[in-house]
């Protein structure tokens, strides 16, 4: 579990040190959601330094922190962060090999105050495009969760917004029918 308090602490560090960062993954929903539990982990579209060209900021960063780091899946830096008795881990990506958000993603990010914090973070719509995007069994899992609290009344997604998204893809009907099956469009 990671807290927004522990959350907030460990975006503080990060923009302290000139990281510059979208909120991407599963933190947006819980966010959205109001929950002080924001998931097992907080993933980032990094902008600037790059995970894959700058692997050296990371470094630095947790040995100065004394913060374990790793690596993700695509072999761009991952961080365990300190927050108190709290671990965050913090996974940072980039667009490469088959990760990619779209550059208009990034651009129409909004502001959240997470704890005090104002951090950049995906919009709900382009979170669910990108899941669609992806498309993997335990990302479809979390596209009819998202469906079941859209008809709930728990969220709200913004059908054009979502359309737009699912336009920046070349596979857009891909994408949309994966979402008709869920039940989202």
């Amino acid at each position: 579990m990671v807290s927004r308090r522990a959350f907030a602490e460990v975006v503080r560090v990060l923009l302290d040190r000139d990281f510059r960062f979208v909120v991407i993954g599963g933190t947006i929903v819980e966010y959205m959601l109001g929950s002080e539990d924001l998931g097992d982990d907080v993933d980032l579209f990094v902008e600037s330094p790059s995970a894959v060209f700058e692997e050296h900021r990371y470094r630095s960063l947790a040995e100065e922190m004394d913060w374990a780091l790793g690596y993700t899946w695509l072999g761009t830096p991952r961080i365990v962060a300190r927050a108190g008795d709290e671990e965050v881990p913090v996974e940072f990506y980039e667009n490469i090999h088959d990760f990619y958000v779209p550059q208009a993603f990034i651009e129409r990010s909004t502001r959240a105050d997470i704890g005090g914090v104002r951090a950049r973070m995906l919009q709900l719509e382009d979170h669910v495009a990108l899941k669609a995007s992806a498309g993997r069994g335990s990302d479809v899992e979390r596209l009819k969760e998202i469906a079941r609290l859209v008809r709930k009344g728990k969220l709200v997604l913004d059908k054009r917004k979502l359309l737009d998204a699912i336009s920046e893809f070349e596979d857009r009907d891909v994408i949309a029918r994966r979402l008709r099956e869920v039940a989202i469009l």
